[in-house]
């Protein structure tokens, strides 16, 4: 029994990617972590699609239709041309130390295709795993997430036009989610840091 218990112990502790914090805080991946996104991650040589200027600002979102009392926690996205991205929580409108600083926020890489934009987040979720969020730039050139990771429906990836249509869908099944709506906004001070993930 008590080897039947240590191989269990064992397995589980090899299984998991074990997340760290750093200095700051926030959970970055171990050392020996594959981003399954990494290779394929965008890389950038304008800002048309993605703006490397500016920041991607959610606030005063519900997760529910039609209902105050589910609100999507406020916080920005930051995009780097080399395919990585940090995304942070806030309180109150960001601070430009808080947006040039890459150890602040959970990180990740992104793919573009077209308007879509695919994101990969490394969290403290099991003990350290990624999730997904897709979304679209839309006309207004703002981030729109759904608020559903596209893992739960069997599905690895969406179409724009399947992105959109879920946005817009009307069906008594996925009309209580809204969409989250990050306003792309130009922040005087951003500098560059290389991202150290």
């Amino acid at each position: 029994m008590n080897k039947i218990f240590g191989l269990t112990l064992l397995i589980l502790l090899t299984s998991c990617s074990h997340y760290l914090l750093n200095n700051e805080g926030f959970t970055r991946p171990p050392k020996n972590y594959k981003f399954s996104y990494q290779k394929k991650s965008a890389k950038l040589t304008s800002t048309k699609i993605i703006d490397t200027t500016a920041i991607y600002y959610l606030t005063n979102s519900n997760y529910y239709r039609d209902s105050d009392a589910y609100k999507n926690n406020d916080g920005y996205i930051r995009f780097y041309a080399n395919g990585k991205f940090k995304m942070q929580g806030s309180k109150t409108y960001p601070k430009i130390d808080e947006i040039n600083n890459v150890n602040y926020g959970i990180v990740g890489y992104f793919k573009i295709k077209g308007n879509v934009v695919k994101l990969q987040i490394y969290t403290d979720i099991n003990a350290g795993s990624d999730q997904l969020e897709f979304g679209i730039i839309d006309e207004n050139s703002d981030l729109i997430l759904l608020n559903e990771n596209p893992r739960t429906d069997l599905c690895l990836g969406y179409s724009e036009k399947a992105i959109r249509k879920k946005i817009n869908e009307i069906s008594v099944f996925r009309a209580n989610l809204n969409p989250k709506i990050y306003k792309k906004i130009k922040i005087e001070g951003m500098t560059y840091d290389k991202p150290n993930w």
